[in-house]
């Protein structure tokens, strides 16, 4: 059974890897989740998302769906009842794998959550459980997590003092502590099975790169071509580490298209010949809120001298998105990113907010995230 831990990077992992394509075959998935009822069931995966809508009947389910079998890609029933998929203390999700066979889930709903019991016929994953069990770690994990949970109601549920908080700290650096043990354990296992899929895909979930060139190819290099060739996980590192390359300082910024306020067509290349602050950022968001003035200082002091700012919003509500463009008073250009295939978020790799790209006049990355006041710092050295 994956832990709370593989289960957050599962729904990372689901906005973050797109674009493998190999062959699929039809898999009969049954089982029974205790509590569902009649509920309704979706089927996701990794690349695709949604493939198929279903209802259970009297908590058991039967169907047949086309998917990938050998590439140990983790795909995702979703149980809309309990929640959305996403940053949740809450698991509306279980996840698995698949090979040839088909396979059987038994699982139940528990205050909220859905917790797998067994599942059987995924071989493959039942490996990928087994190998993550053995590890040092796993154990030492298990029992300061009961610890930190402990903690963590002590001070959110019993009481908020300082005693309680040094507390709370204190078993959260212990977890830290592990993570850390653990990343270098399982960097010994790949460099004792460099040709093994199981810990691919085991090294992919724990101990996934900084999405830097530099890292991701680190990463990769410690694997047999031949893995990383059948890997759904490492070969979509190799995507990134391209992707990821062309957004470096130096590069030319990738040009897109996107809608502005007024609904008009907006191309990063119709500034060329000036340098361009391309801003991502989202109403609801604490840190981009309070970097906002920074930003507006900066257009205010050099908007004379051939700059503009691009700020490109990843809100999900329009509404929301207009109000704080009204009340909070931003005089410069501005769009809604759409999720999607052409989602310019995608596009820029853009994982947290704020992020930033400034842009010479020539449409080249001249610098990444600059905060505060290194943003008008900066232009006045180049403007």
């Amino acid at each position: 059974m994956m832990n709370k831990r593989s289960i957050i990077f599962g729904l990372l992992a689901f906005a973050l890897f797109t674009n493998v394509h190999g062959q699929e075959k039809l898999v009969e998935i049954s089982g029974r989740i205790k509590g569902i009822g009649n509920r309704e069931i979706r089927v996701l995966d990794p690349e695709k998302g949604e493939i198929k809508r279903f209802n259970a009947t009297q908590d058991n389910f039967k169907i047949e769906v086309p998917l990938h079998t050998n590439d140990q890609r983790f795909f995702t029933l979703h149980l809309p009842s309990l929640g959305d998929m996403g940053p949740s203390m809450k698991t509306p999700a279980l996840f698995f794998m698949v090979d040839d066979d088909p396979i059987n889930i038994q699982a139940h709903i528990e205050e909220g959550s859905v917790e797998t019991d067994t599942i059987i016929g995924a071989n493959d994953f039942n490996a990928f459980n087994s190998t993550y069990k053995q590890l040092k770690s796993t154990g030492e994990l298990m029992l300061v997590t009961a610890e930190y949970n402990k903690a963590f109601n002590a001070y959110n549920n019993v009481a908020q003092t300082e005693e309680n908080l040094e507390a709370l700290k204190a078993v959260g650096d212990k977890i830290e502590a592990i993570y850390t043990d653990q990343r270098k354990e399982i960097t010994e296992l790949i460099a004792s099975n460099p040709k093994s899929l199981t810990v691919a895909t085991l090294a992919s979930q724990y101990t996934a790169p900084e999405m830097t060139p530099d890292a991701i190819s680190t990463f990769l290099s410690q694997f047999d071509k031949g893995v990383i060739a059948q890997s759904f996980y490492l070969k979509e590192l190799q995507n990134k580490l391209a992707k990821v390359s062309q957004l470096e300082v130096g590069q030319q910024a990738p040009d897109f298209t996107i809608k502005g306020v007024d609904q008009k067509a907006i191309k990063l290349s119709d500034f060329k010949g000036k340098y361009v602050l391309l801003d991502f950022w989202a109403s609801w968001c604490g840190p981009c809120r309070r970097e906002m003035p920074h930003v507006k200082a900066a257009y205010e002091q050099f908007k004379g001298n051939n700059f503009q700012v691009f700020a490109v919003s990843i809100d999900s509500d329009a509404t929301a998105w207009k109000k704080e463009l009204e009340e909070d008073n931003m005089p410069f250009v501005h769009a809604l990113d759409v999720k999607g295939k052409q989602s310019v978020g995608d596009l820029y790799m853009v994982r947290a907010i704020p992020t930033n790209f400034l842009i010479d006049s020539t449409g080249k990355i001249i610098a990444k995230n600059l905060r505060g006041e290194e943003l008008s710092k900066f232009l006045e050295s180049r403007l």
